[in-house]
């Protein structure tokens, strides 16, 4: 376990020994708590995230089959993007 030194208000101070004492805990206990609820509530919300920016990917995939793959796309673009550059510095 590691120490660490955190500053609180006298109301989270307070409001943290009522909820110890009622639980018949330490303050501590109650802080390591909180703390776990926080950082799961947090990376629940990172997966649920990640799930549904997969299933959009996977909702779009294939929406424009007209359109050239990756790399060859991107370098169409960039080859007409230098052939309009040069036409409007000519």
């Amino acid at each position: 376990m590691n120490r660490t030194q955190i500053y609180l208000d006298e109301d989270q101070t307070i409001r943290l020994d009522e909820r110890a004492a009622a639980e018949g805990t330490s303050r501590s206990t109650v802080i390591r708590r909180a703390v776990d609820s926080y950082l799961s509530r947090e990376e629940q919300d990172t997966a649920a995230w990640r799930s549904n920016w997969a299933k959009a990917i996977e909702g779009t995939a294939g929406v424009a089959p007209y359109l050239e793959e990756g790399a060859d796309y991107v370098e169409d673009i960039r080859h007409e993007d230098a052939a309009r550059l040069s036409r409007l510095e000519a």
